[in-house]
């Protein structure tokens, strides 16, 4: 494997671990939300400053994902789509 490959996989891995603190199971996600100072009569909205990731968490993920989801990787995603809505559909 490449240096390159590796680094996209520890990326993606990691990636995956901050997105996880996200859909936790609903009592560890609640006392994280109540250890961090989060009101427990007004449920979460997931918006910055009213979710379950920290400041450093959330700046790391959208790094990671910039990364990983480049240009390059959304303009082949998008022509793929593209294609793939004009062919016929078979029911």
């Amino acid at each position: 494997m490449t240096k390159s490959h590796d680094i996209i996989r520890e990326q993606d891995r990691r990636l995956g671990e901050l997105m996880a603190i996200l859909f936790e199971g609903f009592a560890n996600v609640r006392q994280r939300f109540l250890d961090a100072g989060g009101d427990p009569r007004h449920p979460p909205s997931g918006l910055k400053g009213d979710d379950y990731m920290t400041d450093a968490e959330r700046q790391e993920a959208l790094t990671i994902a910039r990364s990983l989801f480049n240009d390059e990787y959304i303009k082949s995603y998008l022509k793929n789509k593209r294609q793939n809505n004009l062919q016929p559909q078979i029911n």
